[in-house]
């Protein structure tokens, strides 16, 4: 399954570097292509993880945008 989530509060690269590094610790994930200029992540993953992504990234200390 492949999910776009949109991200606020990322300013430069090591937010991103941080917010995919938060994403990838989430068992299941298969990757995640964050993108600092749009302000979101594509993450493919297997299961149900909605959650668990918005609680990585919002741990990671940014909002997931609804």
């Amino acid at each position: 399954m492949k999910e776009t989530i949109k991200i606020d509060g990322m300013m430069c690269e090591h937010c991103v570097k941080r917010v995919t590094n938060a994403l990838t610790a989430v068992a299941g994930v298969k990757s995640a292509a964050v993108s600092l200029e749009n302000g979101s992540a594509e993450v493919e993953f297997d299961g149900d993880l909605h959650a668990a992504l918005k609680a990585a990234i919002e741990d990671a200390g940014y909002d997931v945008v609804e």
